[in-house]
């Protein structure tokens, strides 16, 4: 698959790295080097959207002062890096890290993770040193020692790395007494280990770029030792203002930030022993997001570039990949982890957040922020796109336009955009806006806590080509008949659904599903759609021993049905004429009753509906009429079947 240049992110982000070369070096990176650098984002993830390019423009410019030596006497350019499990965090920040080495070489760079290090920060800081640099002469850092103090080190020959990291310990292991350590270190009177850390890397003309990942594992019982003292030397980095150190935090917690700024809530203290309310300061780890993929442009180009890479055996029609696009959007919410799955197995059955998480009752303050934004999103009046619907459930919008976001405290924001429900972000421009974090979060919003219909299922039926979805959106739409189907029909008797399909056997001698009358089914022959109906109700007939058959059609979406002569003449295309949807009853019929009988289902008759959201012309209507299928309109469904929730999702299950 080719590429175009502004389709690549990598690209835009290889003529930043030329352009911070050049005015570094005065000469841009020879070719080969670029398209390293590109590939180097590209085959990981990397397209990037605007959250990951912003992030990655500002580090590339702080990485350049660091060189540069213009970062002496400050301390605000660190950032605390958070954004929800999956999103690629440690991906991108992984990958920041080989490039940046490879525009400069001499930088030593370090990624730690503690969900696989067990070590105290400052010592794995010191090993690395110790890889990287030479071995100096230790007399140059014994200025502070007392000369019997000296004279141990130089006879020990000692490691100044060991020596830098923590005195005491070390003179311990020379045999002597804790006491004795205790008062040579107290009598050296010598200044903090990252002041001595970036003291040593001043005098060896070294620069150190640090990535500390998972770090609200140190927090935990797992880290009873070291947990603490790490907490510290994230700390001493913070406040270290030699321009030497630049450190990036991050984790997949959402309770992170609460972590790192001592705004934990005092029911999760117990989950978090290491936590002693030590705040790392907002100002000196700024926090910054990253979010999921949740343009239409970025998603579509993260799937392509996904299927590439992993060479997937993902080949789809036109047809299938929209419907596929809108299904995995929804599924996993535009997170580059879960997409990734999905391509690599061609299967992901669950969401990647529960609808559970979005409480509504009570109706606490996250409760009243979704649906404040629900209120003010703009709907997308195309409907014919499924991803663009999709995704215009995810819109930003100026926080504003609504007197109820205006009102919330930044804390309730912040803290809901740590739990993946919401993004809030300042745009370039400086306007603070807002909106979904996932689009589950949309749909479970729109039915507020009423149980007609499910979050999942409000997806399925937003979606033109729900066939794609699981659950089905026509098997939503058929349970919703059913409920109404007494009154449709003028029944004596009220009408349930039912999960487990009607499965009628070819050649089979008996139904291996046993039925019962007034229940609706999913008409199914040898595991298929059979026939022309997507469900069916059976009632006794008054011919003793046979059933009536109530077949119903769901055709659902917004084009309008017209006949195969309107749409040459109109030169529009439709998948469904009214001819085609009419054979798939009429033509069928005798074929469907020889199915029942067979399975010893013995009909006496067939009477068909039609249940469609989408417009019919009057002389498809004409034409369905001449066929005996009774048509159960946009506007009958919005009147008589559809439950407050689903007539709010919009077109074309509203009014209009």
């Amino acid at each position: 698959m080719t590429f175009k240049p502004h389709q690549v992110d990598g690209y835009n982000l290889a003529r930043t790295f030329a352009a911070v070369h050049t005015a570094r070096m005065g000469k841009p990176i020879e070719s080969d080097k670029m398209e390293e650098f590109e590939l180097e984002f590209l085959k990981q993830n990397y397209v990037l959207d605007h959250s990951r390019r912003v992030f990655v423009k500002e580090q590339l410019s702080v990485v350049k002062n660091l060189m540069k030596n213009e970062l002496v006497g400050q301390t605000r350019f660190r950032r605390l890096l958070l954004g929800c499990k999956g999103v690629g965090k440690t991906t991108l920040l992984t990958s920041l890290l080989k490039v940046t080495k490879a525009l400069y070489p001499e930088l030593l760079t370090l990624y730690v993770s503690y969900a696989a290090s067990k070590k105290r920060l400052a010592e794995l800081v010191c090993c690395e040193l110790r890889k990287c640099c030479r071995r100096p002469n230790i007399s140059d850092y014994l200025e502070h020692f007392k000369e019997e103090t000296q004279k141990i080190i130089r006879d020990q020959d000692l490691d100044i790395y060991d020596l830098l990291l923590n005195d005491q310990e070390y003179f311990c292991k020379l045999g002597i007494t804790s006491g004795e350590a205790r008062r040579l270190v107290v009598q050296a009177d010598r200044p903090p280990i990252f002041e001595r850390l970036s003291t040593f890397l001043e005098q060896e003309g070294q620069r150190l770029f640090l990535v500390v990942d998972e770090f609200q594992d140190v927090y935990s019982k797992r880290f009873k030792e070291v947990g603490c003292p790490t907490i510290c030397d994230v700390l001493a980095i913070g406040d270290n203002a030699s321009g030497r150190i630049h450190c990036i935090i991050s984790g997949s917690s959402t309770h992170l930030r609460q972590l790192a700024f001592a705004k934990l809530p005092e029911q999760l203290c117990s989950q978090y022993p290491n936590y002693e309310d030590v705040d790392l300061n907002s100002t000196k780890y700024q926090a910054c997001w990253i979010y999921p993929f949740l343009d239409v442009d970025s998603f579509k180009s993260l799937f392509k570039r996904l299927k590439t890479l992993q060479n997937s055996s993902y080949e789809l029609t036109e047809e299938e990949e929209t419907a596929t696009l809108y299904d995995l959007f929804n599924k996993t919410g535009g997170l580059p982890g879960y997409l990734f799955q999905s391509v690599m197995e061609r299967n992901i059955s669950t969401y990647h957040i529960s609808a559970k998480s979005v409480v509504f009752y009570p109706p606490d303050e996250r409760a009243k922020v979704l649906l404040a934004i629900y209120k003010a999103l703009p709907r997308v009046a195309d409907t014919s796109n499924s991803l663009a619907i999709a995704a215009s459930t995810t819109f930003l919008i100026p926080t504003h336009i609504s007197q109820e976001l205006l009102s919330q405290a930044e804390n309730i924001l912040y803290d809901m955009s740590d739990a993946g429900l919401i993004r809030y972000i300042t745009s370039d421009q400086g306007v603070k806006m807002i909106g979904f974090g996932d689009p589950l979060v949309f749909y479970a919003t729109a039915i507020q806590g009423r149980q007609t219909i499910t979050a999942y299922e409000a997806a399925a039926l937003c979606s033109p080509c729900g066939q794609a979805m699981a659950p089905l959106a026509e098997n939503v739409a058929c349970r919703l008949l059913a409920h109404a189907f007494k009154q449709i029909n003028k029944l004596n008797h009220p009408v349930t659904y039912s999960d487990v399909p009607l499965n009628l056997c070819k050649e089979g001698v008996d139904a291996p599903v046993s039925f019962a009358h007034y229940v609706m089914y999913k008409e199914l022959m040898n595991g298929k759609d059979t026939f022309g109906a997507d469900s069916t109700v059976l009632v006794p007939s008054d011919e003793e021993g046979k059933n009536i058959a109530y077949r119903i059609q769901v055709t659902l979406g917004s084009s309008n049905i017209m006949t195969h002569s309107e749409t040459e003449a109109t030169g529009k295309k439709c998948h469904d004429t009214a001819e085609s949807i009419a054979n798939k009853f009429t033509n069928r019929v005798k074929s469907a009753m020889d199915a029942y009988e067979r399975s010893k289902i013995p009909l006496s008759s067939c009477i068909h509906f039609l249940a469609t959201t989408r417009d019919i012309t009057p002389d498809a209507r004409s034409h369905f009429d001449s066929k005996n299928i009774h048509i159960l309109d946009k506007k009958y469904l919005y009147e008589q079947v559809w439950p407050p929730e689903v007539q709010e999702l919009g077109p074309p299950y509203s009014k209009s």
